[in-house]
């Protein structure tokens, strides 16, 4: 964990993951990994960005979705006062995103995809144009397509809301360091 006083850059919820640790470290930005356990805790400091990776709602990869859901509240105050929160696949066969503020549901369905170059800041997400994907998401109102699959499904969406921003994707990668540059420069200091 690398943070500087009551704020750190990002805060990434799960275990602690030495290929994010890298990638962070190499960006100089500060970070914490949090365990849902601590999750509407008083005492965290405030973050620019929130990472929820792959696996958040599968019960053999992560203990995240029931901190998620009872955080609802929280995660909306964090997007709407500046806050990016960027959300990968649960990896369950069907998902509604019920404790984020926007409508947003996922179907898990492995796939490697060839997509379009887009215009779009956060399709900088990606470090490939041939990404795997664990499924697709159907946006609702709110969110926009970024990006589609070779069906024309969308595979990574965002949606604004209040001063910030929700960054919804289903492609199975890491993220771009370009990505989390653009992220942190856009979002505002806010508590989860």
């Amino acid at each position: 964990m690398r943070n500087h006083g009551n704020m750190s850059d990002i805060a990434l919820i799960g275990e602690r993951n030495f290929l994010y640790e890298k990638l962070f470290e190499e960006l100089n930005a500060s970070f914490q990994f949090l365990s849902p356990a601590v999750l509407g805790s008083p005492f965290l400091p405030r973050y620019k960005m929130v990472m929820i990776p792959t696996g958040f709602a599968n019960p053999d990869y992560s203990r995240a979705l029931p901190a998620l859901e009872r955080m609802k509240s929280n995660i909306s105050d964090f997007v709407r006062k500046g806050g990016v929160l960027t959300v990968f696949g649960p990896m369950v066969p069907e998902h509604d995103y019920n404790w984020l503020p926007l409508p947003l549901r996922y179907v898990c369905e492995l796939s490697s995809q060839t997509v379009a170059p887009t215009e779009d800041e956060c399709a900088c997400l990606l470090c490939t144009s041939t990404p795997e994907c664990d499924g697709y998401l159907i946006a609702g109102e709110g969110f926009e397509t970024v990006l589609k699959d070779d069906k024309g499904r969308s595979i990574l969406v965002r949606g604004s809301y209040g001063e910030g921003l929700i960054v919804a994707t289903s492609v199975h990668e890491f993220p771009a360091a370009e990505y989390i540059k653009w992220a942190l420069g856009r979002a505002r200091p806010a508590k989860l």
